[in-house]
């Protein structure tokens, strides 16, 4: 009853799913109890730590599956675990992906309105496939299929003519959902993991074409949302953004989303506003057609999280491939040797550019002198990837 195994091409196999989930009508989606919820929890524990026996034990008392899928589309065949309903679907409660050895477990990547915000469900899954990040969360119908009102915070037009209450079936508004109970068993995770949630908007003459926010007005230590954005302006100059915190900007910035409220430790997730922020939570706004509108755009979006999120490999295990030296903590200056490495890049704590240097003779000295005491992060650019390593100046 347990042996629920598939292989073939991961991204094929999720965009059917896409294209069979139910759309604004029809009240398919339905409210988990606080039992099913618990258990829920427990299944997605379970599968953090490999322990699939148990998990699909309780994934079967739920209609649920776990599906071992074996990707062999790119040239290394990678494992997912895929958490998706039985055939006979009751609940449309969403499909839930994780990678059985990630790449970059600290990464999570979630597409709450995949039927009304085109194509970011496609794109999702498109970034998911390459980078191999820890998890990908998709939602079971699109947002206003149930006619029942969330009773958390905010209000959108998106269901009807004029503005009312988010609908139960909404991912992103609304804590009763196994998509916030699977946010919040992967926040906990050891590694920490920062949750990159994408979505799409129609674009009017005063907007940008992208929209960060880290759900609040709040900078964060580490800047995240500032870090995407210059690694998309590399991937795309002709991109234009605003920044919630940096450029008070209020416009779709998710302040009203459940998950990133609870990311940013509100006390009632559901009606409560977050008031501080830990950085881990990325809300991305998106125009159609630079970046949502096919593989072009997806390909930009995937390069750029590849390179804010370094693989899950250690600077210290790879320092044998690099030939790599640094001395940390430092003070006036940061002396760089290594044959491997293309170019570096330092960022502040607020994940601004401050140094782009090419290491052309395989070692440099960058003069600090003018750095002031803190945090800094060191961007290694070699052949083995894209690393980042946390600096600090005394």
């Amino acid at each position: 009853m347990f042996a629920q195994t598939a292989s073939g091409d991961i991204e094929t196999y999720l965009n059917t799913y896409l294209d069979n989930i139910p759309s604004d009508s029809g009240n398919q989606y339905q409210t988990p109890t606080t039992t099913e919820l618990a258990t829920w929890g427990s299944i997605v524990s379970d599968i953090l730590v490999n322990n699939i026996a148990n998990a699909r034990a309780n994934a079967n008392q739920l209609n649920y599956q776990i599906t071992e899928y074996t990707n062999t589309s790119l040239s290394v065949d990678k494992i997912f675990y895929i958490l998706e309903e039985q055939a006979s679907k009751t609940h449309y409660w969403g499909t839930y992906v994780f990678s059985k050895n990630p790449d970059r477990n600290q990464l999570v990547l979630q597409a709450p309105h995949t039927q009304h915000d085109t194509n970011t469900g496609k794109q999702a899954i498109y970034c998911f496939k390459r980078l191999h990040n820890l998890a990908l969360l998709l939602p079971g119908t699109h947002r206003c299929n149930n006619s029942s009102f969330s009773s958390c915070s905010g209000t959108t037009s998106t269901c009807s003519s004029s503005p009312t209450s988010f609908r139960i079936s909404d991912m992103a508004h609304n804590t009763t959902t196994m998509f916030q109970k699977t946010t919040e068993v992967l926040y906990n995770h050891t590694t920490q993991p920062v949750f990159i949630q994408l979505h799409g908007f129609g674009k009017q003459a005063s907007d940008p074409y992208v929209i960060l926010s880290n759900g609040t007005n709040q900078t964060p230590t580490t800047d995240y949302a500032l870090m995407l954005k210059n690694e998309l302006l590399n991937a795309d100059n002709s991109l234009t953004f605003k920044i919630a915190h940096l450029d008070n900007w209020t416009r779709l910035v998710g302040f009203t989303n459940t998950q990133g409220r609870m990311i940013n430790q509100s006390s009632n997730p559901c009606n409560t506003a977050a008031s501080t922020t830990t950085g881990r939570f990325i809300h991305v706004e998106q125009e159609r057609i630079k970046l949502r509108q096919n593989s072009t755009g997806w390909e930009k979006m995937k390069v750029a999280l590849s390179n804010v999120f370094s693989t899950t490999l250690s600077i210290n295990s790879i320092s044998d491939k690099l030939l790599f030296q640094i001395k940390n903590p430092f003070t006036n200056s940061i002396s760089i040797t290594s044959n491997k490495i293309i170019k570096i890049m330092i960022y502040s704590n607020l994940g601004k550019v401050i140094e782009s240097k090419s290491l052309s003779l395989n070692k440099i000295i960058i003069n600090t002198k003018r750095y002031k005491k803190g945090i800094y992060f060191l961007k290694l650019i070699s052949n083995y990837g894209v690393f980042y390593k946390k600096m600090i100046k005394k």
